[in-house]
């Protein structure tokens, strides 16, 4: 750069092509003077990169313990500790970056679901519910309110905009202290462009016979999106209209692991396909939601060169699925293996192995989650009653 040139542009042009910079770009140029430093603080330079910096679809990853405890035990020594770091990958690159998270998150905190740049932590107690949620890079935390119905392990949904927020805690009811069934759904809704707040009000019944998985949910065209085992199905939960329903997979008796992700804003199916007596070999496929919402394609099968190393470092053990935009990132359980899959150029590749992941400290494997490293995340401004809701003219 000639310093003869930008020591003459305005400061507010100078402003605006520092907001096209991808968050690690500005985080590398803001040690360049005081004056660039402050923008991190500025709420009309967060404003414009909010609209102008152009979205990286990273994957997040956490390391999770080797075997969790079923229960946690008050009599045990304390609740377990929080995740030390955040893993980032740029499935691009592919490159690995840390983010330390122990100053930020208190004890007895577990990852559960991700949206637009926020992280969301569920408490590991059982009963009524916390959840915390955190940008990693402005490293702002909010709690949302606790949920009134007390849950054992229940599966957890984001959908954050610019001005919005929904957030949905289904399944794993606690009936006794002994004893857990899938009975209800609660859902928190806040939009600061409306003023429209409603904090866990009650869904729709869930459907019948319905076992869902703990963990994290999809979202996609106003629906959130998760597994029942036991016959396998997919549950979807349409926001606006506050209704439930079941959707049946794709050959279902002859699928395991199967996990959705969202991918370009696509509900993806993702199962190994296992039956001695079917025609067609072994494999892991992939399966898109039609836009009529109740079929489904198929619309990748993993290579069988790329299956058979896969297998053999999976030994049938399970594995899951997360998507971001172009990429799908596959774990495996008690692995730090990573396959990634490039739906712009039908690639599969393996990951680098993580740098920061050393011998024991791999645990019980990685959990993945969609990111999108953001410096602003206003959403989480809705959750703070006492402040006013930064980027009042953004819809969510």
């Amino acid at each position: 750069m000639d310093s003869r040139i930008w020591r003459h542009l305005p400061q507010g042009l100078i402003d605006r092509v520092l907001a096209f910079l991808p968050p690690p770009a500005f985080f590398r140029f803001r040690s360049v003077c005081k004056r660039w430093y402050s923008l991190l603080f500025s709420d009309s330079f967060l404003e414009a990169h909010l609209r102008l910096s152009p979205g990286l679809p990273w994957l997040a990853f956490f390391l999770l313990p080797p075997r969790p405890p079923l229960l946690y035990s008050p009599s045990a020594a304390g609740p377990p500790p929080p995740p030390a770091a955040l893993l980032l990958l740029d499935p691009a690159t592919p490159a690995w970056f840390r983010l330390p998270l122990s100053p930020l998150l208190p004890r007895g905190f577990s990852p559960a679901a991700s949206s637009a740049g926020l992280l969301c932590f569920l408490s590991d107690d059982p009963g009524a519910k916390s959840l915390l949620l955190l940008n990693p890079l402005s490293k702002l935390s909010s709690h949302l309110p606790p949920s009134p119905t007390p849950r054992l392990f229940p599966s957890v949904g984001l959908a954050a905009g610019p001005s919005s927020l929904s957030v949905v805690l289904a399944g794993d009811d606690l009936i006794s202290p002994f004893a857990v069934k899938n009975l209800t759904a609660e859902c928190f809704h806040a939009d600061g462009a409306t003023g429209f707040y409603s904090p866990w009000a009650t869904a729709s019944a869930l459907p019948r016979l319905c076992n869902i998985d703990p963990g994290r949910m999809a979202f996609a065209a106003g629906r959130f999106y998760c597994m029942s085992c036991g016959p396998f199905a997919v549950l979807a939960y349409d926001v606006a209209s506050n209704a439930w329903c079941k959707i049946q997979p794709p050959m279902r008796r002859f699928l395991r692991s199967p996990s959705l992700a969202e991918c370009g804003g696509r509900v993806l199916l993702v199962a190994a396909v296992e039956k001695s007596r079917l025609s067609v070999p072994r494999s892991v496929r992939l399966w898109s939601l039609q836009p009529c919402g109740r079929a489904w394609a198929e619309v990748e099968r993993m290579p069988q060169e790329v299956y058979v190393r896969f297998s053999e470092a999976e030994a049938g053990r399970g594995f899951e699925c997360v998507g971001n935009a172009e990429f799908m990132a596959i774990t495996i359980k008690g692995s730090t293996d990573v396959l990634l899959f490039d739906f712009y150029r039908k690639e599969w590749r393996w990951a680098p192995p993580c740098p920061f992941i050393r011998g024991a400290a791999a645990g019980g494997g990685l959990r993945g989650f969609a990111y999108e490293p953001r410096l602003a995340t206003p959403a989480i401004g809705l959750l703070d009653s006492s402040s006013s809701m930064p980027f009042q003219g953004f819809n969510g």
